[in-house]
């Protein structure tokens, strides 16, 4: 299993618009953040996590040019707006894309895309073609691949994350649940979402993340959702062993699924 990092900033991307704080101008490409978002390869499948504001620069920028699956998080702006951008691997390869999301994640994003639903614009292939599946939280299949959610809170909303064998990515969550906790152990990679220092209402502080990543106990940590508080080099120089900040382009290889 290839993972690929193609986001780990937060709504605003890194730098911010106009902002002229140390993180903002660093040389250094690792403090360069586009909004978050994962691409994974296994078994010959190839699954995209979120489909971020950045989504089109993303694919240019990494030489990807297939999907067979997208798993949704949940229906925010920075997570879907650049679902659009499908069209061209739909129109180019002549396939729809199986999309994944709970209940709440698909509704929002019919609503936010309903001129994709539109059949005159379906049959010109105008619009993002788009197989629509809706999942609980409990283990499915894409082919040959099981796939098990991880339902967490991102202030008072349930989103999910998701576990593919020995891999877990989750974003935007400021609570996990001691249940869903049992669902992260003897992981190889952890990828979870560390904001900032100070707390915040629907994300995870950096002393948070921290303190969840200790008690699960995950081979490797790496942090994403980053906001301009968090300079690469020098947050890495004070977390603990075996945690440290994602960034963008950021490869891992997982040999045991």
């Amino acid at each position: 299993m290839k993972i690929l990092l193609l986001g780990t900033g937060t709504s605003q991307g890194i730098p911010i618009i106009g902002c002229t704080c140390e993180t903002c101008l660093s040389a250094n490409p690792k403090d360069k953040r586009l909004r978050v978002s994962c691409f994974i390869e296994v078994k010959g499948l190839k699954i995209l996590i979120d489909t971020s504001i950045d989504f089109r620069q993303q694919l240019l920028k990494f030489n990807i040019t297939d999907l067979d699956a997208i798993l949704f998080t949940h229906h925010h702006v920075d997570h879907i707006f650049g679902l659009d951008d499908l069209r061209q691997i739909n129109q180019r390869l002549n396939k729809y894309v199986d999309v994944y999301g709970n209940k709440k994640t698909l509704d929002e994003i019919k609503i936010t895309f309903r001129y994709a639903l539109d059949k005159e614009l379906i049959k010109y292939r105008a619009v993002p073609l788009m197989n629509f599946n809706y999942i609980e939280n409990k283990k499915f299949k894409i082919k040959d691949v099981e796939i098990l959610p991880i339902e967490v809170f991102h202030g008072r909303l349930k989103i999910f994350g998701y576990r593919i064998g020995n891999f877990a990515y989750i974003t935007d969550c400021s609570a996990i649940t001691d249940e869903e906790l049992k669902k992260l152990y003897n992981l190889d990679v952890l990828v979870l979402n560390a904001l900032r220092r100070a707390p915040h209402p629907t994300h995870l502080s950096l002393d948070q993340a921290v303190e969840i990543a200790l008690k699960i106990k995950p081979k490797k940590t790496y942090f994403t959702h980053i906001t301009h508080d968090l300079k690469h080099d020098y947050i890495n120089s004070i977390l603990p062993p075996n945690i440290e900040l994602g960034y963008d382009g950021l490869e891992l290889e997982i040999e045991d699924l």
